[in-house]
């Protein structure tokens, strides 16, 4: 099947989590699958994690890292004893519980550089290291959002790394897959809009296929699962086992419709979806996620970032996380705030769904 959805027969693949956390997770659904059919696959991941496990904000650097051999300023060779140290607190990026499981090293990808330099890294590992092809793997869709969706908090980290693989893509002429695993499953675009969005893209010719999850890869699934903290891979395996029905997810602050397709990964041709992502297009040129948060906060679009920020001065001031309750009213006043801007702005700074289709 991997050699269908990239129409030819591929000897090694670089599968990569591109929103950080739990991506990692999801994307072993893709990454048992390349192995079932033997292909050379590495499994890679942003090295970002949820304020719940990480409330330093921002992206894990690669000089954070422990048990970690670095291969430059954004990328390092990790496994499962790998773990980083931020401001005297230990995290363990989800990637390094999933390869615990699988028993095998894996690639952290640093996105705390420029768009340019991190995907300049990625190109040479990719060259040097001879991989056919690349697939990017998102958990939740938010990947496809345009900017102006009410529930979305987090485009930042997708953003950018889906701007990093266009660039791998252009530096290296190896094809670029983005994947979407379990549509609405992480809470923010829901299940019908990410499948409204998916199929959109298919009438552009993008749509290369989907996979639905064997029992061979729930059983790994279900192993990771029990090491790994992720809520949204989490309910990829729930649907797959038969769950239907509304979900809570983030301590019951937002609900998901689960049922069977939550379990899907589709999967989609980067090169002619790109001009159908603006996000990652307002970023590509960005030198680092703090710009890239200052121009999409321009936009009145919220990131993630803003909310770590947010969630860092509380943490310090308190010594403890925010309850879900509290982040949920984190969320609502950087929005408010965003958008109040944008207003006293006026409407010249105002990206509008018609500016973001085109």
């Amino acid at each position: 099947m991997i050699d269908e959805i990239l129409g030819f027969k591929a000897r090694s693949i670089l599968i990569i989590g591109l929103g950080g956390g739990g991506d990692a997770v999801g994307s072993s659904i893709t990454y048992n699958l390349a192995l079932g059919e033997e292909k050379e696959t590495t499994l890679g991941a942003v090295l970002w994690e949820r304020y719940v496990s990480d409330p330093v904000p921002g992206p894990i650097r690669i000089q954070e890292l422990q048990n970690a051999e670095a291969l430059g300023n954004y990328l390092a060779i990790v496994n499962g004893d790998t773990y980083a140290i931020r401001e005297g607190v230990r995290v363990v990026p989800q990637i390094a519980n999933v390869l615990s499981v699988i028993k095998d090293d894996g690639l952290g990808i640093s996105i705390s550089g420029s768009v340019s330099n991190v995907a300049r890294e990625i190109s040479e590992y990719v060259s040097k290291y001879g991989f056919d092809a690349v697939m990017g793997i998102d958990v939740g869709g938010d990947v496809l959002a345009l900017g102006s969706e009410d529930n979305l908090y987090s485009p930042l980290a997708d953003s950018y790394s889906v701007a990093i693989l266009t660039k791998v893509q252009d530096y290296t002429g190896i094809p670029v897959v983005l994947g979407v695993t379990g549509p609405g499953v992480d809470g923010e675009l829901n299940r019908d809009y990410v499948l409204m969005r998916i199929s959109q893209l298919a009438s552009k010719g993008a749509f290369l296929g989907a996979y639905g999850p064997t029992q061979s890869d729930l059983v790994l699934l279900e192993d990771i699962l029990g090491k790994a903290i992720t809520e949204a891979s989490q309910l990829v395996y729930k649907a797959a086992r038969g769950h239907y029905g509304d979900v809570g997810i983030r301590g019951g602050m937002r609900k998901i419709k689960l049922d069977i397709s939550s379990s899907i990964t589709y999967y989609l041709d980067l090169r002619k979806i790109i001009n159908e992502l603006p996000l990652a297009n307002l970023v590509i040129d960005t030198r680092d996620p703090w710009d890239a948060m200052r121009i999409l906060n321009s936009k009145g679009i919220m990131t993630e970032l803003n909310f770590e920020e947010e969630v860092y001065r509380y943490y310090r001031t308190r010594l403890k996380l925010p309850s879900p309750e509290e982040a949920y009213l984190m969320i609502r006043e950087i929005r408010n705030k965003l958008r109040n801007q944008l207003n006293q702005a006026g409407d010249s700074h105002h990206l509008d769904n018609s500016q973001l289709r085109a």
